[in-house]
């Protein structure tokens, strides 16, 4: 299948991934995985999501580039906390639904990030990229090297 062809929003899909555990939890609740922990480890992943997210976000938008995957970067990012992960505003919100989850105590809420990674990583990073290289070229072929997609 070429990937050109399905055009996801990552925002967008977390809300669907999420909204979708929320109602299997809520028809399986037997499925609980978590107990008492999971009320002080949720909220400290969702705010370790945001805090990955939220300035990725800031400098996109100070520096005059898209947030869209689907258009044209106006600018290459390089600077933290894009030489951690080339990435970090889809781990801050893979991060934000595991810490939900966890929250939650679901086990079927689990599947939320797992479903966000799989589609992000195969379909919308890989595009992403080839638009990188051919708008940045060797200057992103070199960052590709030097750090990592994801963590």
């Amino acid at each position: 299948m070429d990937d050109d062809t399905i055009h996801i929003h990552p925002p967008l899909f977390a809300a669907l991934c999420l909204i979708t555990t929320l109602t299997l939890q809520y028809m399986l609740p037997s499925l609980r995985l978590f107990h008492s922990p999971h009320h002080v480890m949720g909220p400290l992943l969702v705010t370790a999501g945001l805090a990955a997210m939220l300035p990725a976000a800031t400098i996109f938008s100070s520096r005059g580039t898209t947030k869209n995957p689907y258009g044209e970067p106006a600018t290459f990012v390089s600077s933290p906390p894009y030489t951690f992960t080339r990435n970090p505003m889809y781990l801050g919100i893979m991060l934000s639904l595991v810490g939900l989850a966890v929250w939650a105590g679901s086990a079927v809420m689990l599947l939320a990030p797992l479903a966000f990674y799989l589609a992000i990583d195969r379909l919308v990073i890989p595009r992403e990229e080839r638009t990188m290289e051919r708008l940045f070229g060797d200057e992103y072929v070199q960052y590709k090297a030097r750090v990592r997609r994801w963590l």
